[in-house]
């Protein structure tokens, strides 16, 4: 049974790779944008939804053009500030790193908390937009989007433990296939417009404060279109050297790509007068209304759910790093940062995989509200990442030397002052606005996840002080006397052999000890006993409730109170059986008790194993040689 298993597991998720084997493939700027910039790319199949959607509640979809351009603003804002944050610190810790090193490892462990979040949300954004496009095409499955989503992130989920190496060309068909589908997308609605000419949504002055409101917030949900922009500052030991500006070439191409295409469909969908209250992504409705041929549509959604996926993909391996990043100083379970056999951090992928299949759930994968939970953990990072940037200029303009220095990290240091100023608006629009809408759920994410990280990492320090070697341990210092005891339960071969380890080990005391649950039993042991040149006596402790448990415990706590600097190690025959269902007929008891025993300081529990049949018959056919019929060719 366990080589069939063992066989499934290899064919699911390949063979082990040795550590040494697997090298890091520096990238130049061509290959890096498809394999980083999805994730800034991929947001254009939702990023219009969420302007639109704003401007819709207080029916000014004719400022559509005019928030996008808001948005693109904010996106080359950021670009460029983040273009400074790559060729200063081009690591893989991104964000995180920069505001650890440079605020402290508090902002630092709320930067992480962000981070995680954003990382969260860009998976459950990308399968909803995807099971959006599915539903959109194929009407009939509109019920069972959050079905649709769960099952998508499975997929993600096999791939991601699987290990399957991305194809650089095919990531380049799907990045630039994309950016290609949206150029002819433009041309052809400008196109058509001037054979079929039509007017376009009319815009409306803003003549209330409630309709300000609605452009804020607009700009604010758009501004999704930078989530990505992290995982592409913090790519930069995957390009080639120099690395600092080959990673911010990447950026900066990617981030005006993605502004470009985003702008171009938000106009074409003012254009052509996509109002939001038809159901489906906007994207899709514009396409409907540019081409009006059925394959078409088909094409663009083909193209986007392409973008979306790989765009996902990628954060699966972004959050593992992260959350092993954040492991090793101690602020999640240490578990996170061991990978396994295949080189894969599967305990980050399984949560991010199960968080985001939940999230879709709840939220019945709805784009809308996705994004106004999303938008928050982007925005916190965002702020305290640009806000480190302007301490680490502030400290350079210091120790320069000359006065072009001085102007030049002077003209850095306003760029960042201006990115994390605007950042920190769209945050507190988001929240604030957004609030009742779910960005309450992502802001008490993150701080649920600061309080739970300092939990941890106040656990780990105590745990660090508990165990620390003091002056008296540098020798170590042999017990006063060892005392064995051997649990028997009944005269047998796993008994005997316990008793032979037992007595190999020369203790100080030895002696065995059954436990009178029945008289009859206990009789039956004490006259048998002398079968056997045991040369050890046989305690019989008395069980008036018919307990193994506690009779065993009392007594090793009585060896204790005589002796407190002495070891008790009791000996437990187990078995070990070579059938799943044959565990829950052996073994219950002594395991009961072997856990209570661990509980005593200065107790050791060994375990004398004895294989029964079945598990030396399943040894034999795992060591046997495989057959000729079973060989391959």
């Amino acid at each position: 049974m366990r080589r069939i298993l063992e066989g499934l597991r290899r064919l699911a998720f390949g063979q082990p790779i040795a550590t040494d084997s697997l090298s890091p493939v520096p990238l130049r700027t061509r290959l890096a944008l498809p394999v980083f910039g999805a994730g800034i790319l991929s947001a254009v199949a939702y990023a219009p939804d969420a302007v639109v959607d704003a401007l819709r509640q207080g029916s000014q979809q004719g400022a559509i053009p005019y928030m996008a351009g808001g948005v693109v603003l904010i996106m080359l804002l950021l670009g460029l500030a983040y273009w400074s944050n790559v060729r200063t610190r081009p690591d893989s810790l991104g964000d995180y790193g920069t505001v650890r090193d440079l605020l402290g490892r508090r902002s630092g462990v709320v930067t992480g908390a962000a981070l995680l979040v954003d990382y969260l949300f860009t998976v459950a954004v990308s399968v909803a937009a995807v099971t959006q496009l599915i539903a959109y095409l194929i009407p009939s499955l509109r019920e069972w989007v959050s079905l649709m989503g769960v099952a998508l992130l499975a997929v993600m989920t096999l791939f991601a433990l699987r290990v399957v190496r991305d194809r650089v060309r095919v990531l380049l068909a799907v990045w630039f296939g994309f950016l290609i589908v949206i150029a002819l997308m433009l041309v052809f609605g400008v196109a058509r417009l001037t054979i079929e000419p039509a007017s376009p949504i009319a815009a409306n002055p803003p003549t209330t404060w409630a309709i300000l409101v609605a452009y804020a917030g607009a700009i604010s949900s758009g501004a999704v279109m930078v989530t990505g922009i992290e995982h592409l500052a913090s790519a930069g030991p995957n390009h080639a050297a120099p690395r600092g500006k080959r990673a911010g070439r990447t950026l900066v191409i990617a981030v005006a790509a993605s502004a470009v295409a985003f702008f171009a469909v938000a106009l074409l969908s003012w254009m052509y007068r996509i109002t939001g209250w038809a159901d489906g992504p906007i994207l899709l409705q514009t396409v409907n209304q540019v081409f009006r041929q059925p394959w078409v549509i088909w094409v663009v959604a083909l193209s986007a759910a392409a973008i979306l996926y790989v765009a996902a993909t990628a954060v699966f391996r972004r959050f593992s790093s992260l959350a092993e990043s954040l492991a090793k100083d101690a602020y999640l379970p240490r578990q996170l940062a061991m990978k396994n056999d295949r080189l894969v951090l599967r305990g980050g992928i399984f949560i991010v995989a199960s968080a985001s299949a939940l999230v879709v759930v709840v939220t019945g994968a709805n784009v809308e509200t996705l994004i106004h939970m999303y938008v928050v953990g982007v925005f916190a990072s965002i702020v305290l990442s640009q806000v480190a940037m302007v301490r680490h200029f502030t400290n350079r303009i210091g120790l320069a030397t000359d006065s072009r220095s001085r102007l030049r990290h002077s003209a850095s240091r306003a760029l960042h002052v201006t990115a994390a100023v605007v950042a920190a608006l769209v945050w507190i629009v988001v929240a604030v606005f957004n609030f009742l809408n779910g960005a309450w759920f992502a802001i008490a994410l993150i701080i649920g996840l600061v309080v739970l990280m300092h939990a941890v990492n106040r656990h780990y320090a105590a745990v660090r002080q508990d165990v620390r070697l003091t002056a008296k341990d540098r020798a170590v210092a042999l017990p006063s006397a060892t005392h064995g005891l051997v649990l028997v339960a009944q005269l047998h071969r796993p008994a005997v052999r316990a008793l032979a380890y037992a007595k190999a080990a020369r203790h100080s005391t030895l002696v065995a000890v059954g436990v009178q649950i029945e008289p009859s039993a206990a009789k039956e042991l004490q006259s048998r006993w002398g079968e056997i040149d045991a040369g050890i006596p046989l305690v019989i402790l008395d069980s008036p409730y018919r307990d193994l448990v506690e009779p065993v415990m009392e007594h090793v706590r009585s060896i204790h109170r005589r002796s407190p600097r002495d070891v008790v190690v009791v000996y437990v025959p187990e078995y070990i059986v070579g059938r799943w269902w044959e565990t829950f007929l052996h073994n219950r008891a002594t395991r009961r008790l072997r856990a209570q025993l661990l509980e005593l300081d200065g107790v050791v529990v060994s375990a004398v194993p004895w294989h029964l049949a079945s598990a030396r018959d399943r040894r034999a056919e795992e060591e046997a040689p495989p057959s000729p019929n079973e060989q391959l060719p």
